[in-house]
């Protein structure tokens, strides 16, 4: 009984390591060199980690330096477009920028993020639109 329940602990550790690694490659740490909108949220310049939910996979998580949850937003979790993996995709009208992709580790693991209300509203009034890169460190 004591080597099944051995085998039992060794597996539960096992998957629990692999989990972990996993997790850890779907963070980034990038610093955003301007100010930025997520999910109606205005976050100033500066270093955050963007990662994900462990309960639902699909809610990107935007903490600062003091590991504080300072963003949320839903977005569709997956492959996206090719491109520089561990890079971050903003908006850019005028003056302001919103969040639209994060690239992790590579181009199968990624977040997009629909634009919402208040950036449909600015692109409508905005004379360009451009897209703006923010590698990881």
């Amino acid at each position: 009984m004591n080597r099944i329940a051995a085998i039992a602990l060794l597996a539960g550790a096992a998957f629990t390591t692999g989990s972990c690694a996993k997790a850890q490659s779907a963070v980034v740490e990038v610093n955003v060199p301007f100010n930025f909108t997520i999910n109606n949220t205005s976050l100033p310049a500066g270093t955050y980690t963007f990662g994900f939910d462990s309960l639902n996979p699909d809610l990107l998580i935007i903490r600062d330096r003091t590991s504080e949850v300072k963003a949320k937003d839903l977005g569709l979790r997956g492959s996206i477009d090719p491109g520089t993996p561990r890079t971050l995709i903003f908006h850019h009208y005028g003056s302001q920028y919103f969040l639209s992709e994060v690239r992790f580790g590579s181009a199968s693991n990624g977040i997009f993020l629909p634009a919402t209300k208040s950036e449909r509203q600015v692109r409508k009034v905005s004379q360009n639109e451009d897209l703006a890169f923010v590698a990881a460190h």
